[in-house]
């Protein structure tokens, strides 16, 4: 059970950056709709770490079974022509992710604490920390996580709390599900060797803490639709401090998160540091747009490159069950790196061989 709040927790990380846990981004998506949409958001979102898992699994046993010293990333369970798109698209997103946690986590430290340049400072420990495996990693989400649930709901204890919008848009819960769901997703893809009772677990772990998290930083918001609601909110009864221990954590957890996700774009041969100093030097400079800037105008695109990946990974699940259902083999569905295939002849055929 503990193994699969971890995966939880890895989840979950790459998902509660600034913008979540600052109330933006649910201001943004649910301004006006009910708070059942809200929830119903964090459930999908929740559940679909499930998902994820289970392509894990499957790709973990045609690794096994197909090609004994391929080597499969998770992008090439798509045709080749759309995995170096969706490969793009996800670097682009990741990056802009990295900014927006940048730029939130100075706009924190000076307007609650007064305190300047923390941005690109915790770009360091993030790089340190994304270095890790990804087992120390989850224990320290693990830790973060409860600890963020905690201030959470001590904030939400504290605050007379809000009433629920009238609208009922299932739409805006599918796009912000969307839109969150692919980085936590690309990171747990690995620990698909998990049983179904692991992968049920998780998906009930995460679906649990999203929908209630969610629930508590909706009501929390009170209907302040600025930077950052949260903090505004906290702010109103003394407590502006807590709140922003509570994001500057949540951004933290998402840098690491989505440092892990760039080193896994650079070759194992190479040094990492010096290409991840250089990403976030470039975030840096892209974060002095604003925070508020970021959400309001490069997450909408995110959401849309998000949407398209949530979409063709559902088509495949869906595609993978039905042909298991009807006994035929679903090792077409796979598209394999040649990088640690020997003979490239061979390397070519299985390439033509295995993809959708």
């Amino acid at each position: 059970m503990f193994k699969s709040f971890k995966n939880s927790a890895l989840y979950i990380s790459a998902i509660i950056g600034a913008g979540f846990a600052s109330g933006s981004e649910i201001a943004l998506f649910f301004k006006g709709q009910s708070v059942f949409v809200a929830i119903l958001a964090g459930i999908m979102l929740g559940a679909f770490s499930g998902v994820f898992l289970y392509i894990g699994n499957i790709i973990a046993d045609k690794k096994n079974t197909v090609a004994h010293n391929a080597s499969i990333d998770f992008f090439d369970i798509f045709p080749r022509r759309y995995a170096v798109i969706l490969r793009a698209a996800f670097l682009i997103s990741s990056f802009v992710m990295l900014a927006a946690m940048t730029a939130g986590a100075e706009e924190i430290f000076e307007e609650s604490f007064c305190f300047s340049h923390i941005g690109i400072l915790s770009l360091l420990p993030a790089m340190a920390c994304g270095l890790m495996n990804t087992e120390k990693k989850k224990y320290i989400f693990s830790l973060l996580i409860a600890f963020i649930i905690g201030l959470i709901l001590y904030l939400y204890i504290k605050t007379d709390g809000g009433g629920s919008g009238d609208g009922f848009n299932v739409l805006n819960a599918v796009s912000y599900m969307s839109m969150n769901v692919f980085l936590g997703g690309y990171l747990i893809v690995k620990d698909g060797k998990a049983d179904r009772r692991e992968i049920a677990l998780t998906s009930v772990f995460s679906a649990t803490i999203l929908a209630v998290l969610i629930f508590m930083i909706y009501n929390i918001n009170d209907g302040n639709f600025g930077d950052m609601p949260v903090i505004t909110a906290a702010a109103k009864i003394g407590k502006e401090h807590a709140a922003a221990v509570i994001v500057f954590l949540a951004i933290f957890s998402t840098m690491v998160s989505t440092v892990k996700s760039f080193t896994k774009f650079i070759p194992e041969s190479r040094k990492k540091m010096l290409p991840l100093a250089i990403i976030a030097a470039a975030a840096f400079l892209v974060s002095l747009s604003g925070f508020n800037n970021l959400v309001q105008y490069a997450y909408p695109v995110i959401s849309l490159f998000s949407s398209v990946f949530t979409a063709l990974v559902t088509v495949f699940l869906i595609r993978n069950i039905f042909l298991h259902e009807n006994g035929e083999q679903t090792q077409k569905t796979f598209a394999f790196e040649r990088a640690e295939i020997t003979d490239k002849a061979t390397a070519g055929r299985i390439k033509r061989r295995y993809f959708i």
